[in-house]
């Protein structure tokens, strides 16, 4: 982030988490801090005061940040110890330069919604008999006070940094719904579209034929010949196809390594990454960056 967006922001920020009662924060595209734990509850400063914990933590915050940027609407998801976070994507001169992370509530009708863990992260926290008695004190809000919180934000943010210098100005890249997913191919199956709308939402992990085909309660043959007349592409290469599509934009808009893009993209390996992007665009991915960027 340039100078000043950290000033301005923090103090948007700062202001929030004091009206609303939310904790906030500043991650830089690493997930790591970049501005003062606004308002944090004792719980989620004694999970940050542990390396092994923090560690925990950041690793959630950029994975919830990149999930957001890849849909275009705002991540709320359950982070590692099962609070609420939302992250929005900051986005200066057309690059992604950091995420503004807000939340650590639980949600008192978690069943109504449609959060989601980020991933699944085994962790002993609850072995400790501090974290679980300050764990019994997080605040306690509806999904409807999260969703309206991360509306507020949004809008407050932008409202602020209209006049700045447009080198400054910052954005948050959320898009609509329908906007974000206009180059698909939508199927009139009511599986199948519940497939596609699981797989966008789980591209950051690996994902097999078995677990989807699970998912929309149909055999593993059935839903594979059904995937495969519906979109005219086999189920590994779809999934393939969508993940280089948000690799490139990762290339371009922002500055985190090839490897970093390849791991929170689902690859295993990033030489497998490498080999099936260029497969895919004739380019590596190094070359694709290269020649796309400003």
């Amino acid at each position: 982030m340039s100078p000043a967006a950290p000033s301005l922001l923090t103090g948007i920020i700062e202001d929030f988490a004091c009206s609303t009662d939310f904790g906030s924060v500043l991650v830089d595209i690493r997930g790591i801090e970049n501005s003062n734990l606004y308002n944090f509850s004792p719980f989620c400063n004694l999970m940050r005061s542990s390396p092994e914990f923090r560690h925990l933590c950041q690793k959630c915050d950029l994975y919830g940040g990149l999930e957001a940027y890849k849909t275009g609407q705002p991540s709320i998801y359950r982070c590692h110890a099962g609070l609420t976070d939302i992250s929005l994507p900051i986005v200066q001169s057309n690059q992604l330069s950091g995420f503004l992370l807000f939340g650590q509530v639980q949600v008192t009708d978690e069943e109504n919604s449609n959060y989601t863990s980020i991933q699944t992260i085994n962790t002993d926290w609850m072995n400790s008999p501090n974290l679980r008695q300050a764990r019994n004190k997080v605040k306690l809000v509806s999904s409807k006070q999260v969703e309206s919180a991360a509306s507020i934000l949004r809008e407050i943010s932008q409202f602020h940094t209209r006049d700045v210098n447009p080198r400054d100005q910052i954005k948050f890249n959320v898009k609509s719904k329908k906007s974000s997913n206009q180059q698909e191919k939508v199927s009139n199956n009511e599986e199948i579209r519940k497939a596609l709308t699981y797989i966008q939402k789980n591209l950051s992990r690996p994902i097999t034929l078995e677990e989807v085909a699970n998912h929309v309660y149909l055999s593993q043959y059935y839903f594979s010949k059904l995937f495969k007349k519906e979109m005219n592409i086999n189920f590994v290469t779809y999934v393939n196809q969508r993940r280089i599509e948000e690799a490139k934009k990762l290339l371009v808009e922002s500055s985190l390594s090839i490897e970093t893009i390849s791991r929170n993209l689902g690859f295993s390996q990033p030489s497998y990454f490498i080999k099936t992007f260029r497969s895919m665009t004739s380019s590596t991915p190094a070359n694709y960056r290269r020649d796309h960027s400003a």
